[in-house]
């Protein structure tokens, strides 16, 4: 974990590294109502909010990468116990067509109210007047810590970075 990257007082977050994952209700892309913090409980998770579903060219090119590179990676977190979610502010229908184009094997949770954007304090931008959240990703041990917090995500190394979060080396 490094500090650099985690979550600080200028960063506009609220919440940090140590601290619990708040409750927040959201729907899974599988239309199940889904709550973050009971997510946890069940294994360490991954967390990535991004933008992407509803974007178009240049601007969903990033969170393409980032979605490709937590596919990519899909196999060898299940094999390390480690569950795998998305974030965006897009709707369900959007995010089940980008589902199926990308053919993501993890869920993606809906926050078209950007109710978890606004409790966690995840930067967001507007683009069209569409609402994004701003790439960021968060390590979440089982028990519902918060183990590492990435801002300025880019897709090389971050898999890495998180899962040590989650299973330091020894």
């Amino acid at each position: 974990m490094t500090a650099t990257n985690a979550g600080s007082a200028s960063s506009g977050l609220r919440v940090r590294e140590g601290e619990q994952m708040p409750s927040v209700g959201l729907r899974a892309s599988d239309g199940y109502l889904m709550n973050l913090r009971s997510y946890v409980g069940r294994q360490p998770s991954m967390f990535l909010f991004f933008a992407g579903p509803s974007l178009s060219a240049g601007d969903r090119a990033s969170g393409d990468a980032i979605a490709l590179a937590f596919k990519e990676a899909c196999p060898r977190l299940g094999a390390a116990g480690v569950a795998v979610a998305g974030v965006t502010t897009d709707s369900e229908r959007q995010q089940a067509a980008y589902i199926a184009e990308l053919e993501l094997p993890y869920p993606l949770f809906c926050d078209e109210r950007r109710s978890a954007v606004e409790l966690l304090g995840v930067p967001t931008t507007s683009v069209n007047g569409n609402v994004n959240a701003e790439p960021i990703a968060f390590a979440v041990g089982a028990d519902g810590t918060i183990l590492d917090i990435v801002e300025r995500i880019e897709p090389r190394g971050l898999v890495a970075r998180l899962l040590e979060a989650i299973h330091p080396p020894d």
